[in-house]
């Protein structure tokens, strides 16, 4: 990746919003189709590729949770679940809290996902649940 640029875009309420800008130009940068790919094949040794995908606006991102949510949902395989809760622990948190506590629908997706997630007998998987909702209820707490 030759370049990440942190970019600042005005939400609906004005806040400014961070999001993670790997452009799409960028080398090593993953299309949607290439990405939709990854999730369709499920193959747990791809998966964390798509923290290349770019999310360069609201929209990126919306299709990013939209993608995991339905992956997550129907999902059967254990370490497939691992590997998209380690997508969210690692790289979809960490950049984007802000935006997935603040937007309801985004919001409402991630309830949904960690509920499911959190049905999962694997140990790992509840640990990884367990700090992103702690991870998350901080930044409600601060209060956007």
């Amino acid at each position: 990746m030759d370049t990440m640029l942190v970019n600042r875009f005005n939400r609906e309420d004005h806040h400014e919003s961070l999001f993670l800008n790997i452009p799409s130009n960028a080398i090593g940068a993953l299309s949607k189709e290439s990405a939709e790919r990854i999730l369709k094949r499920k193959d747990t040794n791809e998966i964390h590729q798509l923290m290349y995908v770019p999310i360069e606006n609201s929209d990126d991102l919306k299709w990013l949770i939209h993608s995991l949510h339905k992956i997550i949902m129907d999902e059967k395989d254990v370490q497939v679940v691992l590997e998209l809760a380690d997508l969210l622990y690692f790289f979809v948190v960490p950049f984007y809290k802000e935006e997935l506590v603040s937007q309801g629908e985004l919001s409402c997706l991630m309830n949904d996902m960690l509920f499911i997630l959190d049905l999962w007998t694997n140990q790992e998987v509840i640990e990884l649940v367990e700090v992103i909702q702690l991870e998350l209820k901080r930044v409600e707490r601060k209060g956007l």
